[in-house]
This record gives structure tokens, sequence and C-alpha cells, in this order.
């Protein structure tokens, strides 16, 4: 029985999209902004890259799930692994959309993991450390937890260690990102793709 108890909770938390209520769209910056209170990060970040665009969710709406834009592992000489994070945004009635800051080139859109009730709320990266002369792929994967306490993580690559949780946003939940993102640079350079991600809290 208890096995069966999340999937259940997911289709009930959700139920006003299978009903026929508008699907998710993107966002685009429309709702770049909104206020938030509160910045969640953590400290074991890529080093290479540069901060990007913010991306929001509509005032009154926070994220309940995400997806990630992984490239697989295979036998090359450059590996970037995790190149995006995509939020789902919705206030479980009307409003629905999907965020992103700066996503890389490589990869394909895995699956998408909901909170069965609350919001994302902390995360926690895993991350390689700096390989010197061999391949790096900065961050490789990303756990959220959920104010009701559910930890979501999806596959991601297969390099490096998940260090501290962030903060937890104390009210409401995340309502928007910011990726630190290293461009592609070409065959002749090694590309990592996303090296760092802060969350934005809102009431």
């Amino acid at each position: 029985m208890q096995a069966a108890s999340i999937p259940l909770l997911v289709i009930l938390a959700h139920f006003p999209f299978v009903l026929g209520k508008p699907e998710f769209r993107a966002a685009n910056g429309m709702f770049a902004n909104r206020n938030f209170y509160s910045t969640i990060e953590v400290s074991n970040g890529g080093p290479w890259g540069s901060w990007t665009w913010v991306d929001m969710c509509p005032e009154g709406s926070y994220a309940i799930g995400y997806s990630l834009k992984v490239e697989e592992t295979f036998s090359a000489n450059d590996e970037t692994s995790l190149n995006g994070i995509r939020l789902f945004c919705t206030n479980r009635t009307s409003s629905a959309f999907t965020i992103e800051s700066n996503i890389g080139e490589f990869g394909y859109w895995a699956r998408i993991s909901w909170c069965p009730t609350g919001f994302l709320s902390s995360f926690q990266l895993k991350v390689e450390s700096p390989q010197g002369i061999l391949d790096d792929t900065a961050v490789n994967n990303i756990r959220f937890r959920c104010s009701t306490g559910v930890v979501l993580e999806n596959p991601g690559g297969p390099y490096g260690e998940y260090a501290s949780w962030s903060d937890a946003c104390p009210r409401g939940g995340i309502c928007g990102l910011q990726t630190k993102q290293e461009p592609y640079r070409g065959l002749l350079w090694d590309d990592t793709a996303l090296n760092d991600v802060r969350f934005f809290c809102c009431e």
C-alpha cells in the first residue's frame, strides 16, 4: 500500500491539469521582475563560466517539479554531463509555466519529477572537482527537497559527489532560478556546461 501512495498523491495534486486545464507554457523571462525574499545557494559549484539570466514563476505560483537536460556518458574525450534545469511552476489551479535560465547545447531533457504536495524548497548539487589535464564535467546532478520533506532525484551524470544541502525556503517555496554556465568553446576545448545554480524563494 505504501509504495502506491506517492503516485496517487501526485495524480491528485495535479488533477486540474489532467482534466484539461492549460498545459505548461515557457515563461521566457515574462516574470523576471517578480519580487523574492531570499536566495538559496550551495558552496560546491564549479569554477567555470558566468552567471546568466534570471527566470521566475508568475506571481502566486511556485515550482512543484523539475526536469534535467543531461548529456549521456559515452567514450568521448569531452563530456559535459548536466546542461540545464527546467522548473515547473503552478498555483495548483490555472497558472502553469516552465522556467529556465541559460541552457547548454548538449544532451536531452529527461523525465519530470513532482512534489506529491507542497513546493520545491531546497537543493543539493553533485559536482565533479577540477580534474587537471583530464576531462572536466562540473555539475553532474541535483537533488531537490520538497517543503513536505520528500527528496527528488532524477538520473544525471556519474561523476562527482554530493555536498551539503542549501538552506530551505522558510516560507512559500522556490519561485525562480539563475544558472552559471560555461558557453560551448569548440572541439579543441574542455567544455563543462552547467557549473552552478541559485534559486529564489517567494512568499
